[in-house]
């Protein structure tokens, strides 16, 4: 389930035990060729599963030059 905290773009994320990363990026309608997903710091890839206390940050991808 996915609630707007009604600040700016930040979401509070609940009940995403078990969900695949490439799940969670689905639902919130978001393209894993333009985000990233951090999962208590660390990079995880999209089949990573998220574990119910874990802290979970999606960001853009950056490019430039």
């Amino acid at each position: 389930m996915i609630r707007d905290s009604g600040k700016s773009k930040l979401l509070k994320l609940y009940n995403c035990k078990g969900m695949r990363v490439r799940q969670l990026l689905e639902e919130l309608g978001l393209s894993e060729e333009y985000f990233v997903v951090l999962v208590d710091g660390k990079r995880v890839n999209l089949d990573s599963y998220i574990d119910e206390d874990g802290l979970v940050i999606v960001l853009p991808r950056i490019a430039g030059g």
